[in-house]
């Protein structure tokens, strides 16, 4: 018969609040799972001070240097589990087959009379050398928990560790950074069987009909199959530049888990039933949980009844969830102080992309562009290094007049592609309303007014921004496209106090009475030559129009070759333009230049 009365805490190794043990013996085919937990209860009993300073502070709390405890006045040390000392506990026991299915739970009082104490490396130690006095033991917690692991992810669990990057899943689904001292099997063996025990508890307590405090879990209306979040979790590990976003995804799909008498599911953890049993020191909702299961085993009567169990509940999500909202405030304070430091540090061309981002939206608040930023954020513009969205930040809220040039260089280049002013306007709205956008904020009106021989569209946008209203002067193209995207343009031309870009892009007749149009309106001769060329390309007097380009120089001064090619409509002609410059977009800029002096001289009338 095994000795229940064993077990080993497994800890970072600074942690004096041990609320739990676990000992792993084969039985037949599978294993024997015993997790003893410190009985707090018989330290803070219900009605007492420690039980009135737990419940108010909910959980312990962790510092850099150190933890406020929830059991205050030596309340903690007196309940904690220790090394050599006996000790009352609730003991959980499980059994497993040999595939990791549960097949027997019980839980009732017990004792810790052999108890040792390990840290995580230590006991992944233990895992690998056979001659620990402990290595068959953990080798089998080991084992069980790899395959406790790898039934969970079948059967749909958000489970996940990534030891040597150094990330896991938590409960809730949601990633987060092991510290060095987690990253190895230790860590995994108690993750593991905290899960199998405080799920052989709530599966105890729902057949027992015992009430006590469940953990609840959902996931967003909008959260896409588990499967599919686990594809990206095992795509994660292939590939850490896609970190960031699965993380930041699971963030926004994981509603946080609550505490409840009732059992409504764990989505992250895929299970009918859950709750927190095994940290008593930790959590009072385990404390308050622990005492139900006492009176339930002793059969003494509930120390709460349905609805007191409810509305501690309540009270203990709402302190959460506040805690949570202080916590995020601050490191959003954090994050703004550490931005303003790098802002003021003027090192932009050396940042990655993330970190010029989160400047430049705090630059753009100031009047005035700090020394060197308005030429990074061009040079960045012309490396196509800079996001649309960052673009959009200067156009929309860079203010002051000191950053009008910047802005002026930012309208040339949506309009060399206006099809970038829809995004560039989709954008604004979602900044402004602070969330998704609806035809309802930005409403477009395109109807045709051609013919079938040379059709023609009229466009018009207009945004409604709650109190906000503006609307673009109608535009013409050949395309419902192209007449989007010069009303598109032509509003955040206005929205970002710029001269408008934008124009009809239409001729008389179709590419011949395009011709004659140019002859008598030609782009005005102040058109940034990239965009002039695509007008000419959309007006039909250029069709093919292609630019290609070519490298030379060195890694650290290069040098762009840019050419630029289509055929002239009126007359079937063949025109060529290049430039080269030190980067693609000023060698576009040049070859674009050339391009329309040949245009302009080939249709014999000048810019004007």
């Amino acid at each position: 018969m095994a000795d229940e009365t064993r077990g080993v805490m497994i800890d970072g190794p600074d942690t004096v609040d041990r609320d739990d043990a676990v000992w792993v013996d084969r039985d037949g085919g599978g294993w024997r799972l015993t997790v003893h937990i410190a009985d707090v209860d018989a330290v803070a009993p219900l009605g007492s001070g420690l039980d009135a300073s737990a419940r108010r502070k909910v959980t312990t709390r962790y510092l850099p240097d150190g933890h406020i405890p929830m059991l205050d006045g030596g309340g903690e040390e007196r309940a904690t589990l220790r090394a050599g000392v006996e000790t009352p506990t609730c003991r959980v026991t499980v059994r497993f087959d040999d595939d990791g299915v549960a097949y027997a739970g019980e839980v009732g009082r017990g004792r810790l009379a052999d108890g040792r104490v390990l840290t995580y490396p230590q006991a992944a130690a233990a895992v690998r050398e056979r001659h620990d006095p402990l290595h068959e033991m953990l080798s089998e917690a080991h084992l069980l928990a790899r395959t406790l692991l790898t039934r969970r992810r079948a059967a749909g669990a958000l489970a996940f560790y990534d030891l040597r990057q150094g990330f896991a899943t938590t409960e809730e689904g949601n990633l987060v950074r092991l510290g060095g001292v987690q990253r190895n099997a230790g860590y995994v063996i108690v993750q593991e069987l905290m899960i199998a025990a405080n799920e052989a508890v709530a599966r105890w307590s729902a057949e027992h009909d015992v009430p006590i405090l469940f953990r609840n879990h959902r996931a967003a209306a909008v959260s896409p199959p588990r499967d599919e979040l686990l594809e990206d979790l095992t795509a994660m590990a292939a590939s850490s530049g896609n970190r960031d976003l699965v993380e930041k995804r699971l963030a926004m799909l994981m509603r946080p888990a609550t505490y409840a008498p009732t059992v409504t599911g764990h989505y992250a953890l895929n299970l009918p039933a859950y709750t927190h049993a095994t940290s008593p020191l930790r959590r009072y909702p385990d404390l308050v949980t622990q005492r139900m299961l006492f009176a339930a085993v002793d059969g003494a009567p509930a120390p709460y009844d349905f609805d007191e169990l409810a509305a501690l509940g309540e009270e203990v999500n709402a302190a959460i969830r506040e805690r949570r909202l202080r916590t995020a405030e601050r490191y959003r304070a954090e994050a703004r102080k550490e931005t303003r430091r790098q802002l003021d540090t003027a090192a932009y061309a050396v940042m990655d992309a993330e970190t010029f981002r989160k400047i430049l939206k705090l630059a753009v608040t100031e009047p005035e562009p700090r020394e060197g930023i308005a030429e990074e954020v061009v040079r960045r513009l012309d490396g196509n290094r800079l996001p649309l969205r960052e673009v959009c930040h200067v156009l929309f809220d860079a203010a002051g007049d000191a950053w009008r040039p910047v802005r002026e260089r930012l309208g040339d280049w949506l309009a060399e592609e206006p099809s970038r002013a829809v995004t560039g306007l989709s954008v604004y709205a979602q900044d402004r309303i602070g969330g998704p956008i609806s035809d309802d904020h930005v409403r477009w009106d395109v109807a045709p007014t051609g013919t079938a021989q040379v059709p023609r569209f009229t466009a018009r946008v207009s945004l409604r921004l709650g109190e906000e209203r503006r609307d673009s002067p109608p535009r013409t193209a050949t395309s419902k496209k192209d007449a989007r995207s010069q009303a598109a343009l032509a509003l955040v031309s206005l929205l970002a106090r710029i001269g408008d870009r934008s124009s009809d892009m239409v001729g008389e007749d179709g590419p011949a009475g395009a011709a004659q149009t140019a002859r008598t309106r030609l782009v005005p001769s102040d058109r940034h030559p990239v965009m002039a060329v695509n007008e000419y390309a959309q007006l039909g007097v250029l069709t093919g129009l292609r630019f290609t380009y070519e490298r030379d120089g060195s890694p650290h001064e290069p040098v762009f070759t840019c050419s630029v090619s289509a055929e002239l409509s009126s007359t079937g002609e063949d025109l060529t333009g290049t430039g080269s410059a030190g980067s693609k977009q000023a060698a576009k800029t040049e070859a674009a230049a050339d391009m329309r002096a040949k245009v302009d001289a080939s249709l014999g009338v000048t810019s004007g």
